[in-house]
């Protein structure tokens, strides 16, 4: 029987809001959480009921950060399977059963794929309706870490880049991106499945790269961690196409972009 560990990352007052995601316990299934903290005080907000599960564990770190605290999930991690998920996020009754049974199909894969829908059931992007084998982030829509499952294998070849992602100190999104480029490059076997795992309220926040600086710097960093120099000339024309179709000001999205690759080139 496969065991699966979802690890759960949270920050500060999120921590009220884990119990809702917990199903019925069920064996080979454990929740760990992280809990990431600024202030002692958010240590009492811990609810009783986490602690009474013994299907539950609780981390506490002092610090912020998503990416940083993925990576601390990840090091507690012992099943042979494991997924991410926010505080904000639900599963469904099929949920668990589609992970095992996806996973027994197909031996032969490192990261599995699903799909994600609002609580009302409207598709969190536009995903395709065949599986397919991914090489790379897919044209029709970008991946989020919720959607993914791994085998434990992958945290040895794969972490999240911590200068990346919500709470992060400059680059505020960016890390599946990141994320998926060194999947990429370590040869992991990846395959994308038409089938809903979870639900959420979560807002895409790269879609506000027309209007966000945080957006907007993860931008020039991403190019410049695919690209290197070449980086430069690839912000520049995307700029100049946005400003073009009135959708950002030119001079203002391409001097956050310039300060992204700025920052990857001190930070290497």
């Amino acid at each position: 029987m496969k065991t699966l560990d979802i690890l759960i990352c949270t920050f500060n007052k999120g921590i009220v809001r884990v119990g809702e995601l917990l199903r019925e316990p069920r064996e080979g299934i454990q929740y760990i959480v992280s809990y990431q903290y600024n202030d002692e005080r958010y240590l009492d907000l811990i609810p009783e009921s986490l602690q009474e599960r013994e299907d539950v564990v609780v981390f506490e770190h002092r610090g912020q950060g998503l990416s940083a605290n993925r990576n601390l999930a990840l090091e507690k991690s012992k099943a042979e399977l494991y997924m991410f998920a926010d505080d904000d996020e639900r599963f469904t009754d099929e949920t668990f059963d589609t992970i095992f049974q996806t996973f027994d199909a197909h031996p032969d894969i490192d990261v599995a794929f699903f799909t994600a829908t609002t609580y009302t059931g409207k598709p969190l992007k536009n995903y395709p309706d065949a599986e397919f084998m991914m090489r790379g982030m897919p044209e029709s829509y970008e991946i989020s870490t919720i959607e993914m499952v791994c085998r434990s294998s992958v945290k040895n070849k794969v972490r999240f880049d911590e200068r990346f992602g919500l709470g992060a100190q400059f680059l505020t999104c960016g890390e599946e991106e990141i994320w998926m480029d060194d999947a990429v490059k370590a040869g992991l076997t990846m395959r994308f499945f038409p089938k809903k795992t979870v639900e959420t309220s979560t807002l895409l926040k790269r879609r506000m790269i027309y209007v966000d600086a945080g957006v907007q710097r993860s931008h020039g960093a991403q190019e410049y961690y695919r690209r290197g120099g070449r980086a430069w000339w690839s912000c520049f024309r995307f700029a100049l196409r946005a400003a073009r179709k009135r959708q950002a000001h030119f001079f203002p999205m391409m001097k956050h972009m310039a300060e992204g690759i700025r920052y990857m080139q001190k930070t290497r």
